[in-house]
């Protein structure tokens, strides 16, 4: 049986660092943010194929530092050849896409490196892809991070509303729908 703790339990309790998932519930996956930043809404991102949701719903992140980790446990399904972007499916079952920037993909991976290799097992915190963020800012380039969960119509979502994140950070917590 699982103990509930109160808010002042949990409040007072160890922190959790960036490697180290939340305790979940059954049916609750907490993604973590991928990167260092700022929370935004996905309907604030540039790109209107993330702004209007046609990928799946989830937040932004504005980085900023170069650094892409595991916002869950799972397997890479797919890295794109430019490792501008990864898409991870968890044990709970969710897709999840983390897609670096907008345009980044006309670079064919020119700033870019990628960590893991597709069918790798990840553990949340684990670094997947790094990029010269300096550099692609002096190029023009919008580095807003969507983090979408493509399959999001089988969970309820709850999204963080903004603000500073570290790499960890819970940004998403989805729950399986029945």
């Amino acid at each position: 049986m699982s103990e509930k703790k109160g808010f002042a339990s949990w409040f007072l309790g160890k922190k959790k660092g960036a490697e180290e998932a939340p305790a979940e519930e059954p049916g609750v996956e907490r993604l973590g943010s991928p990167l260092a930043g700022t929370v935004i809404a996905i309907e604030q991102v540039s790109d209107k194929v993330f702004a209007d949701k046609i990928l799946g719903d989830g937040v932004a992140v504005v980085p900023a530092e170069g650094k892409v980790y595991a916002p869950a446990d799972g397997t890479v399904e797919s890295l794109l050849e430019s490792h501008h972007a990864v898409c991870l499916l968890t044990p709970g079952g969710a897709e999840l896409l983390v897609h670096v920037g907008k345009d980044t993909v006309s670079l064919n991976g020119k700033h870019f490196a990628a960590h893991v290799k597709e069918g790798d097992k990840v553990k949340r915190g684990q670094l997947l892809l790094s990029f010269e963020r300096e550099a692609l800012l002096a190029e023009g380039f919008d580095l807003t991070t969507p983090v979408v969960v493509s399959n999001g119509d089988e969970f309820a979502m709850e999204k963080a509303q903004g603000g500073e994140v570290r790499p960890g950070d819970t940004i998403i917590t989805l729950t399986k729908r029945d």
